[in-house]
């Protein structure tokens, strides 16, 4: 059984912050449904915890992700005003 302590918190804090990060380019790429992409990142990011019994390494890779997809925007920019 899952603790919940203030960890938990904070987790859920920085899942809603991915979330609105989810939602915001959603939002701005034009997906049909933003607001539905956003709370199924929350809740596939919770639930993800809850089976992975584990908020520390979720969060490095929900981390990474992030990094990484922001990287690729910045290099597909980078080929398009160049070529």
């Amino acid at each position: 059984m899952p603790a919940f302590g203030i960890g938990s918190l904070v987790f859920l804090v920085g899942q809603a912050l991915v979330s609105s990060f989810v939602y915001s380019q959603a939002e701005k790429y034009g997906s049909r449904s933003p607001l539905v992409v956003g709370v199924s990142a929350f809740v596939l990011g919770v639930a993800a915890a809850f089976v992975f019994r584990t908020i520390v390494e979720l969060a490095v890779i929900e981390l990474l992700i992030v990094l990484l997809y922001l990287v690729g925007l910045r290099v597909s920019k980078r080929r398009s005003v160049s070529g």
